[in-house]
């Protein structure tokens, strides 16, 4: 039976941990480890997180693609699934997916299925099978898949470079290695919509444009089509923005992962 290690990254989202938590402990697929991280929070996260019987590790504030991959760099699992701390998973999330990804030809490097929106949105993203050429105009996979955790490694991880879209450029990333996801055609996941405030948004569109220019700037052919679209954006934010140290930033970080529990 395959372990699944899943990974919770968190900063400052106190009040949902523990929901979150519960999620993951409470699956139908017995063979699981669930691994928290805290990202430097300065709220209550790391006592809720304490009440559990699971790993607790903390880092100073290095963003979640950091949190992610230095959590799974101390994961035993042989696939590895990442959770963030205000969304949930269905109870048997894990038991369909591990039954889809083992079943699968070798080719197959990730699961992913639909995600489901609670709080300020109530419907479903559904995703579509896996297409590269759709997925050069688009993520249509949300970022809790089920991964082989020697593929994950293989590729580097996360890029620690991103700060937004990180999800994406990894599955760009392990379609470049020759891996393909297998789409599940049901919800495996809920996510919890905000209401961001202005200013928060203003600072997504900053991010989502510099992230668009990260990923042209890595993967040029893939992404041709975007670049033509919007040639003026890419070349202002290219110019005005891009530095060659934000991207290729992969594996764990060179700062310290403390073991709480």
């Amino acid at each position: 039976m395959h372990k699944v290690s899943i990974i919770i990254p968190n900063f400052n989202y106190g009040q949902y941990v523990s929901e979150a938590i519960e999620s993951a402990l409470n699956q139908t697929y017995p063979n699981i480890e669930v691994i928290f991280i805290d990202d430097g929070s300065v709220d209550d996260s790391l006592d809720a997180a304490l009440g559990y019987s699971i790993t607790v590790l903390s880092q100073e504030n290095q963003g979640v693609s950091a949190a992610r991959n230095n959590a799974a760099s101390m994961a035993t699992g042989d696939y590895l699934l990442f959770l963030d701390s205000d969304d949930l998973l269905y109870p048997d999330t894990i038991e369909v997916m591990v039954k889809e990804l083992a079943s699968s030809e070798a080719s197959i490097g990730f699961c992913y299925g639909q995600l489901q929106y609670f709080g300020e949105k109530n419907d479903i993203f559904m995703s579509a099978p896996f297409d590269p050429k759709k997925l050069s105009f688009a993520n249509y996979i949300q970022t809790s898949v089920l991964i082989k955790k020697s593929i994950f490694d293989a590729v580097g991880g996360f890029d620690r470079g991103f700060a937004l879209r990180e999800d994406w450029e990894l599955f760009i990333r392990v379609w470049h290695y020759g891996y393909s996801g297998k789409y599940l055609p049901r919800p495996v996941i809920k996510y919890r919509k905000h209401r961001p405030k202005k200013v928060v948004r203003e600072m997504s569109k900053l991010r989502k444009r510099l992230s668009d220019v990260k990923l042209i700037r890595l993967y040029p052919m893939f992404f041709w089509r975007k670049v033509l679209s919007s040639p003026i954006r890419f070349l202002y934010y290219n110019f005005r923005y891009f530095k060659p140290s934000m991207v290729g930033n992969y594996g764990k970080s060179k700062m310290e992962i403390k073991l709480i529990k």
